[in-house]
C-alpha cells in the first residue's frame, strides 16, 4: 500500500493502518532505540510508546518526509527524554558500538596496533546522546541528511556542521591521547 493512503487510513484511525507501519518500521525502530539506551527492555519499552502516540501524533503528521523518517524522529525524541529523565548520560558515553568506527575516524584496520577501540568510544563518549545518536543514523543507518534534519528539525547545513564538527572532536580526542599516552 502507498505511503500516503497508509498515512490516510492511520488519521482516519484505521487499525489496519497502524498493523501495516508496524510491520514495516518496527525493527528499525527498536534498533534504534536499543542503539541509543543500550539496554533492550527499555528499548521495547521505546517501541511500544512510539507506536500508542501514532494514532494521536499523525494528526499532526503532515507528510512532508517519509513515515519511517517520522518515525525515527519520534523514536529519537522519546529515548532522549528517556536518557534525561533517566540521567544515563555518563553511562552511556562509556558505551559505543564499533559500527560507526570506521567513518568516525576513516577506514582503519581494528588489527591494526595503534588503533584502540575503547579509546574511540571514549572520544565518541564525550558528544552528546543527540549527536551520537545523528552520527548512529547518517553512519550506520545510512540516513541522508535531508532525512536527519527533518528528525532533529534542524537545517541540513547545521546537520553536516554537527556532524563534521563531531568527527572532528572525535579524532583530536583519539590524536591527543595518542601522543600523549
Amino acid at each position: 500500500m502507498d505511503e500516503k493512503v497508509i498515512l490516510q487510513h492511520l488519521k482516519d484511525g484505521s487499525r489496519e493502518a497502524l498493523a501495516l507501519l508496524w510491520q514495516a518500521h518496527s525493527s528499525n525502530v527498536l534498533n534504534l532505540a536499543f542503539r541509543m539506551l543500550k539496554d533492550r527492555d527499555q528499548a521495547e519499552d521505546i517501541l511500544m510508546d512510539v507506536f500508542v502516540q501514532v494514532p494521536k501524533a499523525v494528526q499532526a503528521f503532515r507528510g512532508e518526509s517519509a513515515l519511517g523518517t517520522w518515525l525515527y524522529r519520534l523514536t529519537v525524541n522519546a529515548c532522549l527524554m528517556k536518557l534525561r529523565s533517566q540521567k544515563r548520560h555518563r553511562e552511556l558515553e562509556e558505551e559505543r558500538l564499533n559500527v560507526i568506527v570506521e567513518e568516525v575516524i576513516g577506514k582503519v584496520d581494528s588489527q591494526d596496533e595503534d588503533f584502540d577501540a575503547e579509546l574511540l568510544e571514549k572520544g565518541l563518549a564525550q558528544l552528546p546522546a543527540e549527536t551520537r545518536s545523528m552520527l548512529w543514523l547518517k553512519d550506520a543507518e545510512d540516513l541522508d541528511v535531508k532525512d536527519l534534519a527533518s528528525i532533529y528539525k534542524m537545517p541540513e547545513g547545521t546537520i553536516k556542521a554537527r556532524l563534521s564538527r563531531a568527527r572532528h572532536l572525535v579524532r583530536d580526542f583519539l590524536k591527543e591521547r595518542k601522543d600523549h599516552g
